[in-house]
C-alpha cells in the first residue's frame, strides 16, 4: 500500500468521505511539508513535531477540518498557524485565495519554505508573519476561517467575522491534555454552533 492509499484508508476510516477532499490528498503530497527525520510517519495517523514544541495536526484532524469547511472555488480562507504549510496548501486546491498567519518565526519560516518550494498555486497563497491578534478587523474579509491553534473560546472573534462566514476553532479543555474542534457559522441575527467536528491530539511522536 502506497503513501496515498494509507492516507485515503485513514480518511475513510474516520468518515472522511467527502470527494472534494478525497481528492486533494492525491494532488498535495504530504511527505513533502513533513521534516526529514519523520518522513516515514507522514502517512500515519500522528502529531508529527515542527519547531517550537508544535506538532502538526493528524491527518484525520486535517480530513475533518476540510470536510466541515465545505470549501468552494469562490471561497476566500484565512489559515491562522501556518505550521508546515501542509493545510494552507491543501485549501488552495479548493477555494480561490488563501491567506495564512503565523506568529512564531520558526515555524513561519519552515511553512513559508514549504510552500515556495513545492506549492504548485503560490500565486493564491498570501503568508504572513503576524499574531491575528494584532490585525482582527481583517477576518470580515473571509468567508471560512480555520483556526488551527487552540483559543479558551471563540466568542472573542465573533463580531470581526464576516456574516455568512464559517470558522472552525479548536477550543481547550478545561484540565485536559485534549482540544476540541468546533465550527461557527456567522448570521445576521448571530451565530450557529456544530460542536465536537474533531478532538485533538490524541497521538504524538515524542521527538
Amino acid at each position: 500500500m502506497n503513501n496515498m492509499d494509507n492516507l485515503t484508508s485513514i480518511y475513510r476510516c474516520h468518515d472522511i468521505l467527502d470527494e472534494k477532499t478525497l481528492s486533494v490528498i492525491k494532488k498535495v503530497k504530504r511527505s513533502l511539508f513533513v521534516p526529514e527525520k519523520y518522513k516515514s510517519f507522514s502517512d500515519t495517523d500522528l502529531a508529527i513535531p515542527l519547531e517550537s514544541e508544535q506538532h502538526m495536526l493528524t491527518p484525520s484532524c486535517e480530513g475533518k477540518i476540510m470536510q466541515s469547511m465545505d470549501f468552494h472555488i469562490n471561497d476566500n480562507v484565512l489559515v491562522i498557524g501556518t505550521g508546515s504549510g501542509y493545510l494552507t496548501e491543501c485549501a488552495s486546491y479548493l477555494t480561490n485565495t488563501v491567506s495564512s498567519y503565523e506568529i512564531d518565526s520558526k515555524l513561519y519560516n519552515y511553512g513559508k519554505n514549504n510552500i515556495d518550494l513545492y506549492s504548485k498555486n503560490r500565486h493564491k497563497i498570501d503568508l504572513n508573519h503576524q499574531s491575528i491578534l494584532d490585525c482582527l478587523n481583517k477576518l470580515s474579509r473571509y468567508s471560512k476561517v480555520i483556526f488551527t491553534c487552540s483559543v479558551d473560546t471563540y466568542k472573542t472573534f465573533i463580531n470581526y467575522l464576516a456574516n455568512d462566514s464559517t470558522s472552525f476553532f479548536f477550543i481547550n479543555q478545561y484540565k485536559s491534555p485534549y482540544k476540541t474542534g468546533i465550527m461557527v457559522t456567522k448570521t445576521r441575527n448571530g451565530y450557529r454552533l456544530k460542536e465536537n467536528i474533531v478532538i485533538s491530539q490524541t497521538n504524538q511522536i515524542k521527538d
